[in-house]
């Protein structure tokens, strides 16, 4: 799914350079010690700049966006290792504090983790009925656990989200060292999205880009700090294999028109499923409507290039759609590209005939 970011060039310039003031005066005052021994409270001052002010003038002037703990996590772990970097030796001892604190967080969310596990698996029995019952519904593997998820522990909204987190993380570890376990689905009614697309080229620059930065990231940490090396690589590692499973789901999981609904699931990102009734027009895009307008969703892979949409698919009333670990956005509007667009739009516009009783 695309989404533009909205900035007004007065407070896009103004606060990259405020950022850009803010990181040059903390260099310059500890790295480069410009204005002495650098003392206690300027090691505090640099760690309020960097991890706190750098934050908020980047989400409310920069990106105008609320922040997520998604972006703020690793935000949070690139601050602490600059810190660390243009600290001096002697100053060190006063950042003591922060790595506790960075320690106390990992475990607060590792002991959250394990909570949320153990409730799980109290439940375990009555999900997995609703996991397999759900196979007949709902063909891909997120929606099976959205279902589940929903029947199991429905009854307690903020739970559910929590467990979805875990969700995500048991999806991505599937697709990615379990992949024999989801067999990719056959049939006149199945249309795949990627074999034509440039996504295959852009996944495999990824994985080395980020092999080489993992390696480099963590030497690079371990001179100033191994507490938080250790961490960057972890976050490295887990980015790494949600990027090969996101790739495995993309594979596995084409569009599919089964029981009077449309379903799909792009990679680990995205997932809804449309009643055939709730569309409300099948076209050839024409250029008229943006893809990345609010309240859209988009089936279609990045490439070396931006390509435009094939078709569009319009709803006559909003569907819900998932997003990673749970989240969930209200959908109107579909872009899609597949690998067989005519046949597609022939088998869409004939399977909303029958679901209408009009063959």
């Amino acid at each position: 799914m695309v989404q533009s970011l909205k900035t007004h060039p007065k407070s896009f310039y103004g606060g990259g350079l405020f950022i850009a003031a803010l990181l040059l005066s903390n260099f310059s005052i500890q790295k480069m010690e410009v204005t002495g021994e650098v003392p206690p409270l300027l090691v505090l001052a640099t760690v309020i700049d960097i991890m706190i002010v750098l934050p908020v003038v980047l989400f409310l002037f920069v990106l105008r966006r609320k922040p997520t703990l998604s972006l703020l996590a690793p935000l949070w772990l690139l601050g602490a290792g600059f810190v660390h970097w243009i600290v001096p030796a002697y100053a060190k001892e006063h950042l003591q504090y922060m790595n506790v604190s960075i320690i106390l967080v990992e475990a607060g969310f590792v002991l959250l983790e394990f909570y949320l596990l153990v409730i799980f698996i109290k439940n375990l029995k009555a999900w997995k009925r609703s996991f397999k019952a759900s196979i007949h519904t709902n063909p891909h593997l997120l929606s099976r656990i959205s279902t589940a998820n929903k029947q199991t522990f429905g009854g307690y909204p903020k739970l559910e989200r929590l467990i979805g987190v875990i969700a995500t993380d048991a999806s991505a570890i599937r697709y990615a060292f379990f992949p024999q376990l989801d067999h990719k689905p056959e049939g006149d009614q199945i249309f795949s999205y990627h074999k034509k697309s440039e996504y295959f080229g852009v996944f495999l620059m990824l994985v080395h880009a980020m092999l080489i930065e993992i390696i480099a990231v963590h030497v690079m940490l371990m001179q100033y700090s191994h507490t938080i090396a250790w961490i960057a690589t972890l976050l490295d590692f887990y980015a790494l294999v949600f990027l090969i499973a996101d790739y495995q789901a993309i594979r596995k999981s084409p569009v599919i028109i089964q029981n009077n609904h449309l379903h799909f699931q792009k990679g680990l990102r995205f997932h809804m499923t449309v009643p055939l009734e709730k569309v409300k027009e099948v076209c050839w895009h024409d250029g008229g409507t943006s893809s990345e307008e609010s309240h859209s969703f988009t089936m279609m892979l990045a490439g070396f290039e931006k390509v435009p949409p094939q078709l569009e698919i319009r709803l006559n009333e909003a569907v819900e759609g998932y997003r990673l670990f749970g989240f969930k956005r209200k959908v109107n509007h579909i872009f899609l590209n597949v690998d067989e667009p005519e046949r597609f739009l022939e088998t869409l516009n004939k399977a909303r005939l029958v679901s209408k009783g009009e063959i």
